[in-house]
């Protein structure tokens, strides 16, 4: 981080996970902060999202394999009946001449998720491994693989 960068730790300021309300951290010390609009307990930082993260990435792995290999779409054509998968499913579309929807479909369902997986294994591997390179960056590397991520199919 530069040097004017300022967050919101450094301001005292709690971010409710239920609400979304910021709320300033007041000196009570012993007893636990609570949001004033929801009454949801407050947390400088959200309690084992490392192992939650992990856990996460590793079922999508998991998933990713029989998500591309079953199939999901059934075409008829002519009285013929094929079952595809993601993959097969784009190259029929393509040798059919739907090269838009098989782009699509590619882009959305196989390049996106991937991309997504290696992002979020690279920040959180950063994150754990307590990394100061480039935060900047990679805070926008998240940021714009949150914005991208709720495009394609393969939502967390």
């Amino acid at each position: 981080m530069n040097e004017s960068t300022v967050t919101a730790n450094q301001l005292g300021l709690l971010n409710c996970y239920n609400c979304g309300l910021l709320s300033k951290a007041t000196g009570r010390i012993h007893s636990p902060l609570k949001c004033p609009r929801c009454d949801t307990t407050l947390h400088r930082r959200k309690p084992r999202s490392i192992s939650q993260t992990w856990g996460f990435l590793i079922a999508a792995y998991i998933m990713y394999i029989p998500a591309n290999f079953l199939p999901i779409m059934t075409t008829t054509r002519l009285g013929h009946v094929q079952s595809d998968t993601i993959i097969s499913g784009v190259i029929y579309l393509l040798v059919s001449g739907s090269w838009p929807l098989a782009l699509i479909i590619f882009i959305a369902s196989v390049f996106v998720p991937v991309l997504k997986l290696i992002v979020l294994t690279y920040l959180v591997l950063s994150v754990q491994l307590k990394s100061q390179w480039r935060p900047d960056d990679r805070t926008r590397l998240y940021r714009i693989t949150e914005a991208v991520g709720r495009w394609s199919i393969f939502t967390w």
